[in-house]
């Protein structure tokens, strides 16, 4: 098999999408590590920390590696040489993810894993976006909550996510950057199951030419 990244935008359905993507091939899923209970938790001090440019490196870092010790992912899983001085909550974490990788694949949310495993011919990479209003809605009815709310967590998340990827991976590029991906979806237009069954069939797709391309080398 090999892996899929999802990138995935507040309101455009990763949490459901990225489970049965995962459930469909038979593989890990792995959740993102800045899931909305954790950026309410942390959004205040990210903030501050984010205005406060003289202090915004150590203050950003830390706040980050709590919520990766707070959503985990394998701990205990040893460093190599090549990742000694990376901060340690977020190198266990790239440790994690390129042994799932190497070990079988696994659908992984979130996690910047589009850029952990950059370059890799075995990883499908997905975004799934949409129009912000749309995200808004969309949250409305999967969460059970307001507008008001909707609308914060949209903006919270969003920014926190993407304060995520600029701070442990700031020469990756934009996050949005749609060159980064091989498929990109407007989850709030095409359905939730469409949608699973195109990530599904273009990873296959993917996957079985990598297959192909190692036994004619082989």
């Amino acid at each position: 098999m090999g892996t899929i990244t999802i990138a995935a935008t507040y309101g455009a359905g990763g949490s459901i999408i990225g489970p049965a993507v995962a459930q469909h091939l038979g593989v890990p899923f792995v959740d993102r590590a800045m899931p909305t209970a954790v950026v309410q938790k942390i959004h205040e001090p990210l903030v501050s920390a984010l205005a406060d440019d003289s202090a915004s490196g150590g203050r950003v870092g830390r706040l980050f590696n709590a919520a990766l010790g707070y959503t985990g992912l394998f701990a205990g899983v040893p460093l190599d040489g090549e990742h000694l001085g990376v901060e340690p909550e977020v190198a266990r974490t790239e440790v994690a993810i390129r042994a799932l990788a190497d070990g079988g694949g696994a659908v992984i949310l979130g996690r910047a894993g589009v850029f952990v495993l950059k370059g890799r011919s075995d990883v499908f990479h997905v975004r799934l976006d949409g129009d912000v209003e749309a995200r808004r809605r969309a949250a409305m009815e999967h969460e059970h909550i307001d507008y008001k709310s909707a609308s914060k967590m949209q903006q919270d998340t969003d920014q926190a996510r993407r304060a995520y990827v600029q701070h442990f991976y700031p020469r990756a590029g934009a996050w949005e950057d749609l060159r980064h991906y091989h498929m990109f979806l407007d989850s709030t237009v095409i359905s939730l199951d469409a949608c699973v069954e195109l990530i599904v069939r273009g990873a296959q797709d993917v996957f079985l030419r990598e297959s192909s391309s190692l036994v004619e080398k082989g």
